[in-house]
């Protein structure tokens, strides 16, 4: 059984992305201004983020 899945567009969801880490819009609001269910946003965020890293770090462990 074929469930009824939406299909996204690689940019629609990228615009989803960058709305919610803007921290102007919370999952709630881009739930119900965009229709798209909170799990799937959650993924999203975490495919298509960039990988954040500790500013001033030299990219080794301390004491190295």
């Amino acid at each position: 059984m074929a469930k009824n899945q939406k299909s996204y567009t690689p940019e629609f969801k990228q615009q989803i992305v960058d709305l919610y880490n803007s921290g102007q819009y919370s999952y709630p609001q881009l739930e119900r201004e965009y229709g798209v269910n909170r799990s799937v946003m959650s993924n999203w965020v975490k495919q298509l983020s960039p990988i954040k890293t500790a500013e001033g770090g030299n990219g080794h462990p301390q004491g190295v």
